[in-house]
């Protein structure tokens, strides 16, 4: 049978409508939301069990590829999901006047604390004012004024009897530095010369008793008026605190009144009225505008902290921390300047978002920002497991201690855990950590693509067309439309199905329209032509390495032939991924088989330059040789195959059928064919498998032969057939198919594909094979009988 007719019966040529971007008219456009995509569907259902579930660990780590709305879907889901629910409580934190390091934070009812700050703040300006008109006013001054005057009248009273018998005595009582004392008086002057009419003499014996008598009566008249001090300074406070009780007594019930029935909240208050009767200095003080260390002005001491103030809200928050660093979460401590000293105090206390979400809502954190700081999750998972927030200042653990800095008690923790993270996060970093599942027990899981159902495409137009509402006055055609979907079906890599990154195409759908000239950004129709050109610009923007590439190709750098024939010498076909971009190359594959019993040896795997998987490759062309050659006499040959000018690493066994193609080439002494190039893997049996990339290789190669002195209608890809639904070309390299000037075949083993490339029929490649194996059998057994 002559070879054309091999190759007519076995490889198949595929037509341009078959690899081109397929054709996608939306039915109707559907207001569905992303989580309507069959691709977001196992995540909607995850986030829903998780919500609708209580029991501790019950948290979400939602998972999906980059672009996928993975983020920007899942807040706008768990907001949908936040609307039903009942509004969360405000928190706030107040001053605990039995231990003033233990400030006290308290539950109240949505938008209740605002009004008690309020109250608050209103409560200490009356509290103060009420005990100005108490204290000034006459009848306190009368009270007090006249119980001062009776306690003088009666030490005076005792004073003076013991002043006339000392008298009677010839004693008189003098006050000294150190108090009353008892003494014999001088003589007299009575001419007033400056000398005493008689000479001083000395008391006698009765007189000493008698002043001993007296000194004891005055120590006695001294302890007795001070124990009268103690008891006026006891009745006066005992005055005070009745007047400031009454003067309060208005003001405070009102707000005891308003706010006493909030558990916990009525017993502070009634303990604040009892401190506020207790502190009638620090509101003196701030009556007369003056300051003391130590003391906490009214207005600070009966302060309220607005803690969480969910006045505006109607249902709980769904909170996304862009940096969950553990001060962002928990909270902190503020610290101001006083005196060249820093102090603090519990209207500092700052919350965290933990206390933001609190309450019902959900706490969203990115997987990598979380991983940024292993302390910070450390403490999250603790909070987690205890379902309390305690604030600490780790910022200050290293630091000396400042007296006097507040430890608020644990605020109760009730909310939902939402992580959002590509795989890698999940797999790679997360579930390593053993108590990771205890505390994030579901999983949402977001496809890469979704089939191309009548219900995926109509949820996507209406995607497409919501996107075009950031656009006033621009519509979407129809052409442009289709362009679009099709471009997600390329970005899947497979005719049926599209792409669940929709954000991808979000992405070309902004700059088609920014490309529009500017009259008609306001208003006018973007057509499939600007969408084509968003696609190209893009493309040409992120291509330098690329381009750097193939340029490489064409001035004969890399040696890459796409026209005649060579023995042992094949194009591979290679994917390379910058991140950014990816895109396909021709790779040259080279082998050299002698007289030998090593088999395939693999010159990248021998110096490290090859992975596991392209060594694996490498076995399974061993096995396939020995199985199909090696029947009846030994696998006698050495056959060494390499990537030409590869020095960066070679990983994958896609190159598996270009290295067996080769290597039967070089066995057979037939040329392989230049102007194509193949990709895919194979079995030991030599059926195809297939590989990753295809599209790219496909238009790769089709570069290269376009640029290497223009295509020849010959040049063309052989690819696994299993790989046929995964080509969606470019229309360029469409239009050079539907011309003949590039074709595509797709074969099911490695003779179909030996065929095509070796120009010959796969009975005559085996026995050309099989020939030279004998003979160099042959030439190894005669070398091993031959005397040295």
């Amino acid at each position: 049978m002559p070879a054309s007719d091999h190759k007519a019966a076995a490889a198949r040529k595929l037509t341009a409508a078959e690899v081109a971007l397929p054709v996608f008219t939306p039915a109707a456009d559907s207001n569905s939301t992303v989580f309507d995509f069959t691709s977001h569907r196992r995540a909607r259902e995850a986030l829903e069990f998780a919500l609708g579930i209580e029991d501790l660990g019950y948290n979400v780590f939602v998972l999906g590829e980059e672009r996928s709305g993975r983020m920007t879907a899942t807040m706008r889901y768990l907001e949908q999901a936040m609307q039903a629910r009942p509004a969360p409580s405000d928190w706030i934190i107040l001053n605990n006047f039995r231990h003033p390091h233990q400030p006290l934070p308290f539950r109240l009812p949505v938008g209740t604390g605002r009004r008690f700050r309020s109250r608050m703040t209103a409560l200490v300006g009356e509290v103060t004012e009420a005990l100005k008109r108490a204290f000034t006013g006459e009848d306190y001054q009368k009270q007090v004024r006249t119980r001062q005057e009776k306690l003088q009248e009666d030490i005076n009273a005792r004073l003076e009897e013991v002043d006339s018998r000392a008298r009677a005595a010839g004693l008189a009582i003098v006050r000294t530095e150190t108090g009353l004392t008892v003494m014999v008086p001088p003589p007299e002057d009575k001419d007033g010369d400056g000398k005493p009419d008689t000479d001083p003499q000395p008391p006698s014996p009765e007189t000493e008793a008698t002043a001993k008598r007296l000194l004891e009566e005055l120590a006695e008249i001294n302890r007795w008026a001070g124990q009268r001090q103690m008891e006026m300074i006891g009745w006066i406070k005992e005055l005070n605190q009745r007047i400031a009780d009454h003067a309060i007594a208005g003001p405070v019930d009102s707000v005891i009144a308003d706010f006493g029935q909030i558990p916990q909240l009525g017993r502070w208050l009634t303990e604040m009225r009892t401190d506020m009767t207790e502190q009638l200095d620090a509101f003196q003080m701030a009556m007369e505008g003056e300051g003391k260390p130590g003391v906490m002005p009214p207005a600070q001491r009966y302060a309220v902290n607005l803690f969480v103030d969910h006045g505006n809200e109607t249902h709980p928050k769904v909170v996304l921390e862009p940096n969950p660093t553990y001060e962002n979460l928990f909270g902190r401590i503020e610290y101001r300047q006083a005196a060249g000293s820093l102090e603090t105090d519990f209207t500092l206390i700052r919350p965290g978002a933990l206390h933001q979400a609190n309450d019902g809502g959900v706490l969203v954190l990115r997987a990598e920002a979380l991983a940024r700081d292993p302390a910070a999750w450390t403490f999250l998972k603790g909070a987690l497991r205890d379902r309390s927030i305690q604030i600490e200042e780790r910022y200050r653990a290293s630091s000396v201690p400042i007296a006097g800095a507040p430890r608020p008690e644990p605020i109760p923790l009730d909310l939902k855990l939402v992580i959002v993270g590509s795989p890698y996060w999940y797999y790679s970093v997360f579930s390593g950590d053993p108590e990771f599942r205890a505390h994030v027990k579901v999983k949402a899981d977001i496809d890469p693509d979704m089939a191309a159902t009548t219900e995926n495409i109509a949820c996507y137009a209406g995607l497409l067309r919501d996107m075009m509402g950031q656009f006033d006055g621009v519509t979407l055609a129809p052409d442009a439309m289709e362009r679009l979907l099709g471009e997600a079906s390329r970005e899947a890599g497979h005719r049926n199905k599209l792409t669940a990154r929709f954000e991808l195409i979000d992405d070309i759908l902004v700059e088609a329209v920014r490309q529009l000239p500017a009259d008609r950004r306001k208003s006018g129709t973007l057509g499939k032509e600007a969408v084509a050109a968003a696609i190209a610009a893009r493309q040409r923007r992120n291509a330098r390495v690329e381009d750097r590439l193939q340029e490489s190709v064409t001035d004969g750098t890399v040696m890459i032939a796409v026209r005649g024939k060579a023995i042992g010498q094949i194009n591979a076909l290679v994917v390379r991924d910058l991140g950014d971009h990816v895109f396909g190359m021709p790779a040259r594959i080279s082998a050299r088989a002698s007289a030998g019993r090593e088999g395939v040896t693999n010159i990248e795997r021998d110096v490290d330059l090859g992975g596991p998987i392209q060594q694996k490759g490498v076995m399974v062309l061993q096995g396939f040789l020995t199985g199909t050659f090696a029947r009846d006499i030994p696998l006698s040959f050495t056959c060494s195959i390499t990537f030409e000018q590869s020095y960066g690493g070679v990983e994958g066994d896609s190159a598996s059928m270009a290295e067996l193609i080769a290597i039967l080439s070089d066995l057979s002494d037939i040329p392989v064919r230049q102007d194509l190039a193949i990709t895919g893997s194979v079995n030991q049996h030599g059926k195809t498998q297939a590989i990753g990339g295809a599209r790219y290789k496909v238009e790769g190669f089709f570069r290269s032969c376009l640029e290497n002195g223009g295509l020849t209608g010959e040049q063309g890809v052989v690819l696994p057939r299993s790989n046929e639904q995964h080509l969606v070309l470019d229309p360029a390299v469409t239009a050079a198919i539907e011309e003949g000037r590039f074709h595509l075949w797709s074969v099911d083993s490695i003779e179909e594909a030996a065929q095509l490339f070796l120009d010959t029929g796969w009975d005559e490649i085996r026995g050309r094979v099989e020939t030279r194996l004998r003979a160099f059998n042959g030439i190894l057994t005669e070398a091993r009988h031959r005397p040295l």
